[in-house]
């Protein structure tokens, strides 16, 4: 059992002669004790709070993102791919002399489609909203990542 002294633990341990004198500079041009140094670092290593932890987590969270948008972006260029093929197939070839009033139809037509397509985009409902997802993290994976914990995962 280790002595306790006004509520602490005595730990010693042996540092690269390098490593020391990096701690001694530290501690000189910050104004730390060697102690205090060592307490919070210690901490931060078995917190898992350090700045490289806490980047590598935001980085997975944004390429678990990135996947989701690569994904919705792939299905909504093949649902339109697969709306041009049948509208070329089902679109018949119209006539010289009744082109000018089909352009004119077209028209109106888009602007319908975009005042359609700005009002489901303004009132929330996406279209890829009603596609299915995979799961790539929910809620309590990412709250248990960020709080450090093992995220706990059902096999399916």
């Amino acid at each position: 059992m280790k002595a306790i002294r006004r509520g602490h633990v005595r730990l010693q341990s042996y540092v690269e002669p390098d490593l020391a004198q990096r701690i001694d500079r530290f501690c000189a041009t910050s104004g730390l004790s060697e102690s205090t140094l060592i307490k919070s670092s210690i901490c931060q290593y078995l917190d898992g709070t350090s700045d490289l932890t806490l980047v590598i987590r935001r980085l997975d969270r944004l390429g678990r993102a990135f996947e989701r948008c690569h994904r919705d972006l792939q299905l909504l260029a093949e649902g339109f791919a697969v709306f041009v093929r049948i509208w070329f197939a089902h679109m018949p070839a119209v006539p010289e002399d009744q082109r000018r009033a089909a352009r004119a139809s077209a028209e109106s037509r888009y602007k319908q489609f975009v005042e359609h397509v700005v009002q489901q985009f303004s009132g929330g409902e996406r279209f890829i909203d009603d596609s299915p997802r995979e799961s790539i993290a929910d809620d309590a994976e990412l709250t248990a990542v960020a709080k450090g914990a093992a995220p706990a995962r059902d096999m399916e």
